[in-house]
């Protein structure tokens, strides 16, 4: 018997549009998704999470190196600040996440917060930081930020 098991891998993949590749400071102490949504916090790149949004802490991208997480023993990478790679939107740019909620064909055009850095929180928009372009199924969508802060992290 042949068993076909269709595994959801959580994350945020580029979908299509300007992206440019910039290089951050991350937050020291930090663990961090291959690629993930990424959010500003007090200069430093850190996971972005349900509060990303909110006027302290902007969206800014998605992760793009290897994951980092506190059983990376004895690497600079995860106790220090170091640049890392995030792609940033520099025009209409669209990426493909996982929704929490349930999305439907009128999900689209509708802003939502996140629920975490790999994660739209299809049930909460207080910050509204992205916004669904396309439905594609009632745990995925395409979206895009926002809003862009790139012009301020150049």
């Amino acid at each position: 018997m042949l068993i076909h098991l269709k595994l959801k891998i959580m994350s945020a993949k580029i979908e299509s549009g300007l992206w440019t590749t910039i290089w951050r400071e991350k937050k020291a102490s930090t663990a961090f998704a291959i690629d993930s949504l990424v959010s500003l916090d007090d200069g430093y790149v850190t996971p972005a999470d349900s509060t990303t949004g909110a006027s302290d802490e902007p969206p800014l991208g998605i992760y793009l190196g290897k994951a980092i997480t506190s059983a990376t023993v004895g690497t600079y990478l995860y106790s220090n600040t170091a640049l890392v790679p995030v792609a940033v939107p520099i025009g209409p740019a669209l990426f493909r996440a996982t929704a929490s909620g349930a999305l439907a064909i009128t999900s689209q055009g509708m802003s939502y917060d996140l629920a975490s850095a790999v994660t739209v929180n299809e049930a909460s928009s207080t910050y509204g930081v992205v916004t669904c372009v396309k439905y594609v199924s009632a745990t995925e969508g395409i979206f895009s930020f926002s809003k862009s802060i790139y012009a301020t992290v150049a």
